[in-house]
């Protein structure tokens, strides 16, 4: 056994503690209860809305009303034009499920008649540089892909074209002027040049009815497209497409998603939930949104079921070492042997195998046993066998080779295999054994991976991997008349177990070429996924230009151009 006398001998222990069993995965700010938060940046609103405008999908020019029906009429030929700015959204954290929409107005009259019944002169009053601010409804409209393809910008129409109605539901996100108080102005938000309060009244409540107007076949203030899976999907990834989806206003305007499924009844979900407006402030140039991921989601519904469930099929696959040392002609003795395994309650005899097992920052893997036997008669043995097989997996944020943070999963795998043994004769002149020394020798192997999302130019996440290969490290010694001088080559065939760790179904290579390569296409699907959940309208759709793990633990992509 590994005692202390041995450790003298072998230079010290070399075994990591197990990871906690049972542990919980860390809980970080949590999202208001949803899975995925897609902000988009106000700058970014105000370009779409400009771009619509441009695209006259948003009107310029204001003209409502009938000097000879209503006695008011705002707009006209000439002066009396009422022309409009690109219109202004402010999103408000305290009412999550609104935003103000200011309306300033450039030129233009409001033409009216002189006095009650009086309609022989008509007065005119200029609308230059009135501002007029409603609070205004935020909706996900159902829409079908036809109508949301029908004018169209090219870049939005190829980027709606990936939603087959078949499989999906698609969901405008607009202002609802149906739902909206448009009789009422904001007043602090609000300037009208007049101090009569009865043509105030009035200038808001036609505007407010043009608004209406506008959007009697539909908002024209179409924010974006989201859209949710119709039916659920099957693999890994589909399960990570949204389920369901809501909106809500935070400062930024958020979409809410829930990956997979629907917002559930115990609060889970609930727009304007604590958080939602805990995200990171302030955007880079070019960044037209961010996406946080829980860290919950990303590890427990994607690490987990494409990077740890097949790495741990692979360990399951390596013979027990339980199983692989037994004494020809001696008994096993189980006071000094014991047989450890992570999340799992192991003894000599059950065959149970060692699982990962949660931690803060990831998984662990350990399987550790110590084999103690008794061999041969006249010239006889007492064997120690120990192999310490250990895995890890974290998540962490690093730096790459230009000193960068990025999302960062670490891999690394160790075996450390110690052999003792104890040498006796029997002789018989004096019929007693007489000690002939001992030998032990220990070999610690290891290998690392180091896996680091990088977005390249045209959007896209990548996985740089970095694999680092170690040479063993070993230390032998002997003690007394041992048999041997050299005591590694003697209890330790380095060759074979070389071999062993270099060709196992969990080695380096191995998992490099059958897990790492496929779970790094599916991070670039899943990261494409979470930057493609809004159609912008206007303009060239957005990609991803960082991933990484955020100050509360979440996984953030930043999205733009």
């Amino acid at each position: 056994m590994f005692t202390f006398s041995n450790a003298v001998e072998a230079g010290g222990m070399r075994t990591m503690s197990l990871p906690p069993h049972g542990s919980a995965l860390h809980a970080p700010a949590a999202l208001g209860g949803y899975d995925l938060v897609w902000a988009l940046a106000p700058e970014t609103l105000r370009a779409q809305l400009s771009g619509l405008q441009k695209a006259g999908k948003l009107p310029s020019e204001v003209l409502v009303g009938n000097l000879e029906k209503a006695g008011l009429k705002i707009g006209g030929e000439d002066a009396d034009r009422v022309r409009l700015a690109v219109p202004h959204l402010t999103l408000d954290a305290s009412t999550p499920r609104s935003a103000s929409l200011e309306l300033l107005f450039t030129s233009g009259n409001m033409s009216f008649y002189n006095g009650f019944g009086n309609r022989s002169n008509v007065l005119k009053q200029s609308v230059a540089g009135w501002k007029l601010t409603f609070n205004v409804k935020l909706q996900l409209e159902p829409v079908a892909l036809a109508d949301a393809m029908q004018g169209a910008s090219p870049d939005c129409a190829r980027a709606l074209m990936r939603f087959d109605e078949t499989r999906y539901r698609l969901h405008a996100l607009a202002l609802d002027f149906d739902h909206s108080d448009l009789m009422h102005a904001d007043p602090a938000r609000s300037q009208l040049g007049t101090e009569n309060t009865v043509l105030a009244g009035n200038f808001v409540n036609f505007i407010g009815a043009w608004l209406r107007e506008q959007a009697a076949g539909g908002s024209p203030f179409v924010l974006g497209y989201a859209a949710v899976r119709a039916t659920p999907g099957e693999d890994a990834l589909s399960k990570l497409q949204p389920g369901s989806v809501s909106v809500a206003a935070a400062g930024t305007l958020n979409l809410l998603h829930m990956l997979g499924r629907k917002a559930s009844s115990d609060g889970r979900g609930v727009a304007g939930g604590p958080g939602l407006a805990a995200l990171r402030p302030g955007y880079a140039p070019g960044c037209a949104a961010r996406a946080v991921l829980s860290r919950e989601v990303f590890f427990k519904r994607f690490l987990k079921p494409l990077l740890i469930d097949p790495i741990q099929q692979r360990l399951t696959q390596l013979p027990d070492y339980r199983n692989l040392r037994v004494a020809p002609d001696g008994g096993l003795n189980r006071e000094e042997s014991f047989n450890e395994k992570s999340g799992v309650s192991a003894t000599m005899d059950n065959g149970a195998r060692a699982v990962f097992v949660p931690n803060a920052s990831g998984w662990g893997y350990r399987d550790h046993v110590l084999l103690h036997w008794r061999e041969g008669n006249r010239l006889s043995h007492v064997r120690e066998s120990e192999q310490d097989l250990q895995f890890s997996v974290t998540v962490s944020s690093q730096p790459d080779s230009m000193g960068v943070p990025r999302l960062t999963v670490d891999l690394y795998s160790s075996l450390m295999r110690y052999e003792w043994d104890r040498a006796s004769q029997k002789m018989a002149l004096f019929n007693r054994k007489v000690n002939l020394g001992k030998g032990w020798a220990r070999s610690t192997m290891h290998w690392a991976m180091r896996l680091q999302f990088v977005a390249d130019d045209h959007g896209a996440v990548r996985v740089a991997v970095t694999p680092k290969r170690s040479p063993a490290a070993t230390d032998s010694g002997v003690v007394g008349m041992y048999m041997v001088s050299d005591a590694l080559g003697h209890l330790l065939n380095m060759n074979k177990l070389s071999n062993e760790w270099e060709g196992n179904p969990a080695s380096l290579a191995v998992l490099q070429q059958e897990v790492v390569s496929g779970f790094s296409e599916a991070a670039t699907q899943l990261f494409a996924q979470m930057a493609s959940q809004l159609v912008l309208p206007a303009g060239p759709q957005p990609g991803c230009r960082r991933v990484q793990l955020n100050d509360d633990g979440n996984i953030e992509l930043d999205i733009g151009w």
